[in-house]
Parts: structure tokens; sequence; C-alpha cells
């Protein structure tokens, strides 16, 4: 009995102890999981890395939904992609497989990705083919430039992914899988083969990759935090930290490049418009302004409106970027000169007197309309003076009779009260001098 009780001590000091190795990862009741827990949650794993009908269906419309938000630069719609998407299931399995060392984990879960990669893509080029829409967006061209900025994100998402796996809080993965793009990459893949865009087929695949590895290694090392898998020496931890510190360190070179790149970029694009604005009059404007940065080399172009043309005005800009940026800067400037004060009041005036011309027309078929009710006054009978607002109404009061006669006479009543700023006059048919002649509606000028 003093044998087991001092053989269970050691355990509970063991485990006090592991439960402080772990630091955050751990329960808040400090305690470690237990084998069957541990299992359980393998198990899920497993399951959720499994190639089924279910995962290549909701893989499929993951692909068409990213595909359509990525052609219409619906930031939205991207995002709905991304919560549909199972392709974190497979990411996750070849964490935990790597941390277990189970190679039929690992083995099913590349399998599982694989498939889920090449559908996807196969959607994305089916929808992009039968699109009338291939314009390059925003939403795509954001998934084409990855930096070391993704490799830190998809890092500390598979963080919080592994962590929400092991402690099991289903919600913080919605938050991951929104943080981790994995399917817009791959439809901007499909993009780019179906558009002959190798270059956004090459960086969105990098960006797919970046994300994939990421995930998977985070998940790895913290699975071996939290105890999963068999008993490692510390050389052999050691190993496995190494080879995962490797693979990141080759993945970020091009990924530092491509975030210098972006600097670069960004600083061109200061020192251009700083530049362009000390060149401008004060009633400039610019209308659109791309810079680019290819090698050594800066590109710009753009569309400047302007009041009166600046000559060499694309020369001088390139002379003073150059000076500033310390590299060659090739400027393609167009000027569009805008309207004078003079022509935009003459276009006003216009637009004004066509807008009157149209509301009398308007009246005017309002009156005749309201004179005409009922039949009893006929069209032909009434002439209309439109410049000087007035109605001539040819009547033969003789031949109306009393009754006829009344009731025409309430219809030009009523007529001349509802627009009073007419005059309407009932002439006699041999009253020429009494009647105005009819004027042919204005046309503007």
């Amino acid at each position: 009995m003093a044998g087991r009780s001092k053989t269970e001590r050691s355990d509970s000091a063991n485990m006090n102890a592991g439960a402080e190795r772990s630091g955050i990862f751990v329960d808040l009741s400090a305690q470690e999981r237990t084998d069957e827990s541990r299992a359980l949650t393998l198990a899920g794993v497993a399951r959720d890395a499994r190639l089924d009908r279910n995962f290549l269906i909701l893989i499929a419309l993951a692909s068409a939904i990213a595909t359509l938000g990525l052609l219409q630069s619906s930031t939205a719609v991207v995002i709905g992609a991304m919560l549909v998407s199972p392709l974190m299931g497979p990411i996750m399995g070849i964490g935990f497989g790597l941390a277990t060392i189970e190679s039929g984990l690992i083995r099913r879960s590349l399998v599982t990705l694989a498939a889920g990669m090449g559908v996807a893509i196969l959607v994305a080029m089916l929808i992009i083919l039968i699109s009338p829409i291939q314009d390059v967006t925003a939403e795509l061209r954001a998934r084409t430039q990855p930096n070391l900025m993704d490799l830190g994100i998809a890092v500390v998402g598979g963080i919080a992914g592994a962590i929400a796996i092991i402690r099991n809080m289903s919600g913080v993965m919605v938050g991951v899988a929104i943080a981790t793009a994995l399917v817009p990459p791959l439809a901007t893949v499909g993009f780019g083969l179906v558009t002959g865009r190798t270059d956004f087929a090459t960086g969105a695949a990098l960006l797919f990759l970046t994300n994939t590895l990421a995930i998977a290694f985070a998940a790895t090392i913290v699975a071996r935090i939290n105890r999963f898998g068999p008993s490692m020496t510390p050389q052999h931890t050691a190993m496995q930290l190494v080879g995962i510190v490797a693979v990141l360190a080759v993945l970020s070179i091009p990924l530092a490049i491509s975030l210098d790149n972006f600097g670069r970029e960004v600083r061109a694009r200061a020192v251009v418009q700083s530049e362009l604005s000390g060149l401008l009059q004060r009633r400039d404007r610019v209308e659109s302004l791309n810079v680019s940065v290819n090698g050594d080399d800066v590109a710009v172009e753009g569309v400047v409106l302007v009041d009166k043309f600046t000559p060499l005005l694309g020369e001088r800009l390139a002379e003073r970027a150059t000076q500033s940026l310390e590299r060659k800067v090739l400027v393609d400037l167009a000027q569009v000169k805008r309207q004078s004060n003079a022509a935009e009041e003459l276009q006003d005036q216009l637009n004004r007197r066509v807008s009157a011309l149209e509301q009398r027309d308007a009246e005017v078929e309002a009156i005749l309309s309201a004179l005409t009710v009922g039949g009893l006054i006929e069209r032909d009978a009434l002439l209309v003076d439109a410049q000087a607002r007035r109605v001539a109404i040819t009547r033969d009061r003789a031949e109306e009779g009393e009754q006829v006669a009344a009731a025409k006479e309430r219809i030009i009543a009523e007529a001349q009260s509802r627009y009073p700023g007419w005059l309407m006059k009932s002439t006699r048919p041999d009253d020429d001098s009494a009647r105005p002649p009819a004027v042919a509606p204005e046309q503007p000028e």
C-alpha cells in the first residue's frame, strides 16, 4: 500500500509538472487530458479529414461561391465561401498526423486535400469559362501577391484552430476559416489558368501553399505541446521543430521578396503622388493613377483633368520622381482638358431651356386633354399658342344648343381654373382675328 501511494504521488507530481510546462495550452483546471479524451479528439480530426460525398459537395459549392464573389469583387460573398469550405479538416488532419506520427491519418488527409484542391480548381475554371465577366477585380488581385504578413496570419490562425479542436471550441473555427483564405486562392488559380494569367495562378498557388503549411505546422506544434502522440526524446522533438522551422523559412523567401516589393510600391506611389501634386495647377485633378514596380524600374500610368495643358508634364514628373526614388521612373500620363466656366454655363442654360420646353409641352398636352374630355369639344377645334399661353376654342353656339353649350362652358371654365396662367377664349368659325396662330413647338438650338 505504501508503495502504491508513493507511485500515485509520483504520478500526481508528474501531471502537475506537465501542466506547468503546457502553459496557456492546458485546461483552466490545470489537469492534463486523459488518453481517452485525446483519442476522441483524434477521432474527430480523422473524421473531418475523411474524403466522402459530403466533402466533395461542400468544396464544389464553396468554390462556386468564391469564384462568383471574386468575379463580382464582393468581399461578403468571398467570406461566405470561406465559411462553407471544408478544407480546414484535412489540413488539421495533416498537422495532428505529424504530431502523432500516424502515417494513415497523414495519407488520408493528403488524399482528401488533393481531391478538394482539384475539385475547387475545376469548378472555378468551369464557371469562368461560361461567365461573360472575366475582368481582373480587386478581390482577385488581392490573392495573387502573398507576403510574410499572410504567413504570420496563417500561423496564428493554425494555432487558434488547433486549440479550438483540442478544447472543443467550435465557434473559434469560424474565425479561423475567415482569417485564413483557402478556397479563394484556388478559385484564383482557376481564373489564371482559364485567362492565361500565369502570374495570377502562381501567386494564388503560393498563397494557398503558405496557408496550408503554416496551419498544418502550427497545429503540429500545439498538438505536441499538449502531449498528443508518442513520447519522444528531447532530441527527436528538437529535430521535428527544426524541420518545421526550416520548411517555413524556405517558404518565407519568396514571401519576404513580395513584401519588399509591396513596400517599395507603396513608397513609390507616395512619392509620385507628391511630385505630381506639385506640378499641377490648383483646379487640376488626378482622375486615375497606377504605380507599379517592375524590377528596378517604376511604371506610372494615369489620367489628369486640367484647365490648361501643361507642356512636358510626363517628362517633368519622370525627372522629379527619378531623383526622389533614385531609380528610373517611366511615366505615361494623359492630360484631358476639362470644360471652361463659360462652356459649363452655356451647357447649364441649354439644359434649363430644354427642361422648360419639355415642361411646357407636357402642360399643353394636359390642357388639350382637359378641354376634350367627354368628346364634346373636338381636338380640331382647338388652336394653341404655347408661347403666348393662349387657347382658342372654335364654337358655333347657334348649332350647339342650350344644353351642349352649357356643358362646353363648364368644361372650359374648369380647365381655366386648373390652368389660370393660360387664356382660354371661345371664337366663332368665321372670326379669324380672334384666334391665335398655331405655333409649332420650339426646338432647342
